[in-house]
């Protein structure tokens, strides 16, 4: 049986078990965000259940590949094929003992509670109080418990640490000119004077004969330049890419330490512009990104983010010349549909999107998780950039539509 009785109490169990006896971080974030994605599962499927739990409380590989186990250890830890109502409580609750007597406590043997303790009891704080309410709790109820966050927490400041930023390498700036050049990825509308150009030039041509006489000894041509690329870097700063996002930061400084028009942002379950932060670091300055909870160390709701970004940056930064680059590992806790439509836009209003997902570094790893499915059929170029070589090599590789 479960070691307590209401949905809630065992997840927040379950997480402490997790923490103390696999290493897990996790916070008052990461339980919200997990009891936020169990009401849109369905309950009864426990395959559902799995999913949604193990983006959100797995914080790296290693945290993934521990949790199938810790998740059956913990919820189902009979033996195979043994229902749970016919499994002895967790709870010590009533049941017969070894010698045929009611296994229940003696009560007239308990020690009588003084009345300090007393006191001290009744100003325990109820599980309705915290980040998360029982499953008996009103809809309205339910609503404003999962919203109610702490004011202050250990954990939860342990688990939402922003890294900080610095200048990029030699070899991260050099990788980025390579990137930038390999990205000229449309034509001006104006002509511009050039030595070799694909139009003949007539004024300049006229103005430069009157020092030969009037004879057009030296024809000059004009050619349409091509435009330097805008990016937009959208960075995953979840708990399943807090091994990695620090590497996609270091693209965003290496980028913006070489060209002018640049964006960045982090999202977790929301969206944040570090543009400012990123430029900052570019120039030889250290900063440390705001340990936002929604950007930062928690969940991922990459769709809703995406959809965020659309609707209120979209119409300014998008354009035929923006390269949109998404680092994430594609985990996603959010709707499908909701992706998938942002997505179709993100393509339709860009260049191209680049998707840089550390998971491609891992033997045998597919695209099968269901935001990378829904996402992939957009991804004009598929990539992992883990170090200076493999951002190096995403020059060569990368692709757009001109």
């Amino acid at each position: 049986m479960y070691p307590f009785a209401s949905l809630p109490e065992n997840l927040i169990a379950f997480c402490a078990v997790l923490g103390r006896d696999h290493g897990f971080r996790i916070g008052a974030g990461e339980v919200h965000d997990a009891a936020r994605a169990l009401e849109v599962v369905d309950l009864p499927d426990e395959h559902a259940v799995r999913h949604a739990l193990r983006p959100i409380l797995s914080g790296t590989l290693h945290d993934v590949t521990v949790f199938d186990q810790a998740f059956t250890d913990f919820f189902f830890p009979g033996p195979a094929g043994v229902r749970q109502d016919q499994m002895p409580s967790a709870r010590g609750e009533p049941g017969p003992g070894e010698d045929g007597r009611d296994g229940r406590v003696d009560q007239e043997r308990l020690p009588t509670p003084s009345r300090a303790d007393a006191d001290e009891g009744d100003a325990r704080p109820d599980v309705r109080d915290g980040p998360i309410a029982p499953l008996e709790t009103a809809d309205g109820d339910l609503e404003e418990a999962l919203l109610a966050r702490s004011s202050y927490s250990p954990l939860e400041a342990r688990g939402a640490d922003a890294p900080a930023l610095t200048g990029a390498g030699s070899a991260w700036r050099d990788a980025a000119r390579s990137l930038v050049r390999r990205l000229h990825v449309r034509l001006s509308r104006r002509w511009r004077p050039a030595r070799n150009g694909t139009r003949f030039d007539l004024r300049r041509t006229l103005r430069v004969s009157l020092q030969t006489g009037g004879e057009a000894l030296a024809p000059r041509w004009l050619r349409r330049p091509r435009r330097t690329p805008r990016f937009v870097l959208l960075i995953d700063g979840s708990r399943s890419m807090s091994a990695h996002a620090r590497d996609a930061l270091r693209v965003a400084v290496a980028l913006a330490s070489v060209t002018g028009p640049i964006e960045v942002f982090t999202f977790s379950t929301a969206l944040q512009r570090v543009t400012g932060d990123v430029r900052g670091a570019a120039a030889g300055e250290l900063r440390h990104l705001e340990s936002d909870q929604g950007a930062w160390g928690g969940g991922t709701r990459i769709g809703e983010c995406l959809r965020e970004f659309l609707r209120t940056f979209g119409e300014r930064l998008l354009g035929r010349d923006t390269v949109v680059i998404i680092a994430s590992d594609g985990l996603d806790v959010g709707e499908p549909d909701t992706l998938r439509g942002a997505m179709r836009e993100l393509h339709r209003r860009s260049a191209g999107i680049v998707w840089l997902n550390p998971l491609l570094e891992t033997p045998e790893y597919e695209p099968t998780a269901r935001g990378m499915s829904a996402a992939r059929p957009y991804v004009t170029t598929f990539a992992s950039v883990t170090d200076e070589a493999s951002f190096a090599r995403l020059s060569r590789v990368v692709r757009v539509r001109v």
